[in-house]
């Protein structure tokens, strides 16, 4: 079953978390490989050995919250994530508050992407305005 998890594409997988196997330590990862940790899918980055405090959800360099896929619009937002990559342009769901936000930047353009360690509502005005 693993192996056929890891042909899916990531909105598919992030939808099957279960499918793929844990976060461990230490592991020699490579760009891409997807793991679970904490009810969510992360995917590798930076290829590392990873250590015991370098959980996916504490270095957005090494990973990235990959999410179920949603269109990112005023009527299907993504549900934000600390460490996850954000799309200028498009809108998000903070879990903490259950606000709508935009994420805009002056000078990013539409389609260009961040990866931040912090949710939309801590952000307002830097990267995201509420909707």
């Amino acid at each position: 079953i693993e192996a056929a998890a890891t042909s899916l594409p990531d909105g598919e997988a992030a939808k099957a978390v279960e499918l793929f196997p844990a976060w461990a330590y230490p592991v020699s990862y490579i760009v891409g490989n997807r793991v679970s940790d904490g009810g969510k899918l992360y995917k590798c980055r930076q290829a590392h050995t990873s250590q015991e405090n370098w959980k996916p959800s504490a270095t957005p360099a090494l990973w990235a919250v990959v999410d179920a896929e949603h269109t990112g619009t005023h009527d299907d937002p993504i549900p934000a994530s600390r460490g996850m990559e954000y799309t200028y342009g498009l809108y998000y769901t903070d879990p903490e508050d259950g606000k709508l936000y935009l994420c805009e930047r002056i000078g990013a353009a539409a389609g260009d992407k961040i990866i931040l360690q912090y949710l939309p509502h801590e952000l307002v005005g830097q990267y995201f305005t509420a909707a």
